[in-house]
C-alpha cells in the first residue's frame, strides 16, 4: 500500500516483461505524480477572495472549521507559501453555498 497525502493521486502501474531467453518475467512498479496545470495554483490571497473572506489569514481558520474544504497542493511549512487549486476551492466553495454553510462571495478588494 502507498500512502499519500488527501486530495493527491498516485496512479501505479505494474510492468511485466517476459525474457526472451524463457527465464522467469521481470516486474516493475511505475508511479506516476498528477500533472498540475501552473495557471491554477492560487495562494491564500485567492483563495480568500473566492470565499467573500476579508483577509487571507482567515483561510487557515476555515481550514481548521471545515474539515472538507480543499487541502494545498503545496504546502511548504509554517511561514511559506501554500498552494491550492482554484478549480477545487470553486467547485467547494460553491458547494458550501448550496448548502448554505457560508454566505455566497462578496466583493473583497486588497
Amino acid at each position: 500500500m502507498l500512502t499519500h497525502r488527501r486530495g493527491h493521486l498516485i496512479v501505479c502501474t505494474h510492468k511485466l516483461a517476459r525474457p526472451s531467453d524463457g527465464s522467469a518475467p521481470i516486474s516493475s512498479l511505475v508511479i506516476v505524480s498528477p500533472t498540475v496545470a501552473t495557471e491554477d495554483l492560487i495562494d491564500a490571497r485567492d483563495v480568500a477572495q473566492i470565499l467573500g473572506l476579508s483577509h487571507p489569514s482567515a483561510v487557515s481558520v476555515y481550514q481548521h472549521r471545515y474539515a472538507d474544504m480543499p487541502r494545498p497542493v503545496l504546502d511548504l511549512g509554517r511561514g511559506r507559501p501554500k498552494l491550492w487549486l482554484r478549480p477545487d476551492v470553486e467547485r467547494w466553495s460553491a458547494e458550501q453555498v448550496t448548502r448554505g454553510r457560508i454566505r455566497p462571495k462578496r466583493r473583497v478588494s486588497y
